[in-house]
């Protein structure tokens, strides 16, 4: 690795972040467009999900990429090819005279996330030590999170005022003044080395995965299982089954499978897919419970997102601090119990819940389990030797990308199931509260599900798997 000074150290993490910030910005931006842009572009409600759902499948399917082409190609070159990559796909959108051009758009935007979103982890676990890997992910962790929270609340603004289009262009300039900075700031801090790149695990791994997360749109946009359904998830699971089994068996793997021997990285893992899964679920649900059930405005709806995303960015770094000092217990424990508490209220609104009480509980929410985020991961990542630290990390988010689909078609199956179980007693309106009932309840689940696992959490991990 070069040797950087601390201020051009710094330049590079802010340049790297500020790309993270804006990809992450970018997945939940649509959130509360969507009902403008069905009525412009002349889709369904169950058309324009695949915005989102597409770009996580585009996302998914290239996301198992990510290890080796960040230990084959230089990071300039790399970062500076995600950013161009996403701003072409940014510009095709905003310039889109249909909804295929705008998917297509959407789609490029997802494969540079998907390299993107685990290369900035990666290099802050490498270029910085286990002892301040807390801290400084807990830093991350406020762009990670701090941008998804804030999309729906540009987005509701912006749509109000603007056309849908604005949602695009604003990405544009900031998108080439990021790779302007790149060229700058951005060293070639992580050492290449060649390998061989294994053609069977990348088909198998993209063929997969986007058959799993297809068919988790698919249950999402129906509301039910469908034959056709239940045989993509049978093929993607038995492609999967071979896909880790090549992973191995194979001395220069895709994707390092070998690091769930850990059983520290393990229970990371899981407890951080549990964490980010209920969040974005939730991020996806709660706007259309405030236009479809509150009746209020895409703006005030994105208004009332703005303490959770304030709740964010101050608890990331407090996070990460603590993680350092105290270890994990207390933190997991307290963050995870009151993001449960603050979410089973949420499967008891009504048409009369104030716009008050639902902003601050859906805060409190965010910023408790935004708490426990950054020290579940670098549990599990500090569990691994230096080595597999790059394979474990792009492991975890590419699971965290997979569970935030599912949870996604789950919390929008549960609402569709549980509006047309109502529809035969209740009126169409209160039908569609019954239906969101069903969706909360199942991101609380969860919360809890995450909560049993707590009781199996070391205060500190120590490495396992060298």
């Amino acid at each position: 690795m070069q040797t950087t000074s601390k201020i051009n150290k710094f330049l590079m993490v802010i340049t790297l972040l500020s790309g993270s910030f804006i990809t992450a910005f970018s997945e939940t931006l649509l959130n509360n467009g969507f009902p403008t842009i069905m009525q412009e572009v002349h889709v369904s409600e169950m058309t324009v999900q695949w915005l989102s759902t597409g770009y996580m499948l585009a996302a998914g399917v290239t996301m198992p990429l990510a290890a080796y082409l960040t230990n084959t190609i230089k990071l300039r070159h790399l970062f500076t090819t995600t950013m161009s990559l996403f701003l072409t796909g940014t510009i095709i959108a905003a310039a889109a005279p249909n909804f295929p051009i705008l998917l297509i758009g959407r789609l490029i935007e997802g494969v540079a996330v998907g390299v993107n979103m685990p290369l900035i982890p990666n290099v802050l676990s490498l270029i910085f030590s286990p002892q301040h890997r807390g801290t400084v992910m807990g830093l991350a962790g406020i762009i990670i999170n701090f941008g998804p929270a804030v999309g729906p609340t540009v987005s509701g603004v912006i749509v109000d005022y603007f056309s849908w289009r604005m949602l695009f262009i604003i990405l544009i300039p900031i998108s080439v003044v990021i790779i302007l900075m790149t060229q700058f700031f951005v060293k070639n801090a992580i050492p290449t080395r060649s390998s061989l790149l294994d053609i069977a695990s990348v088909f198998s791994s993209i063929v997969g995965l986007a058959l799993l997360l297809y068919g988790l749109g698919r249950i999402g946009e129906t509301g039910r299982w469908e034959a056709t359904t239940i045989l993509l998830q049978f093929t993607s699971a038995l492609i999967m089954v071979f896909f880790v089994r090549r992973q191995l068996h194979l001395s220069k793997p895709l994707l390092e499978i070998r690091v769930f021997k850990s059983p520290s990285y393990r229970l990371g893992a899981l407890l951080a897919l549990l964490n980010t899964s209920s969040l974005m679920a939730t991020e996806l649900m709660l706007p259309l419970f405030n236009q479809n059930v509150l009746k209020v405005s895409p703006t005030v709806s994105g208004l009332m997102l703005i303490p959770s995303a304030l709740a964010m960015v101050i608890v990331s770094p407090i996070a990460g601090h603590l993680y350092d000092q105290f270890g994990i217990k207390a933190i997991a424990w307290v963050g995870f119990t009151i993001g449960l508490a603050t979410t089973i209220p949420m499967a008891f609104y009504s048409p009369t819940t104030s716009v008050f009480m639902v902003t601050t509980l859906y805060a409190i929410r965010c910023g408790s389990l935004n708490l426990a985020y950054s020290p579940v991961t670098v549990y599990g990542l500090n569990a691994l030797s230096q080595e597999y630290v790059v394979y474990g990390n792009t492991l975890m988010v590419n699971l965290n990308l997979v569970a935030d689909a599912f949870a996604n078609a789950l919390a929008a199956s549960t609402q569709a199931i549980g509006q047309q179980h109502a529809a035969h007693h209740l009126t169409s309106y209160l039908a569609t509260v019954y239906g969101f009932h069903w969706s909360f309840w199942s991101i609380a689940i969860l919360n809890f599900i995450a909560v049993v696992f707590l009781f199996k959490l070391k205060n500190r991990s120590t490495i396992e798997l060298k």
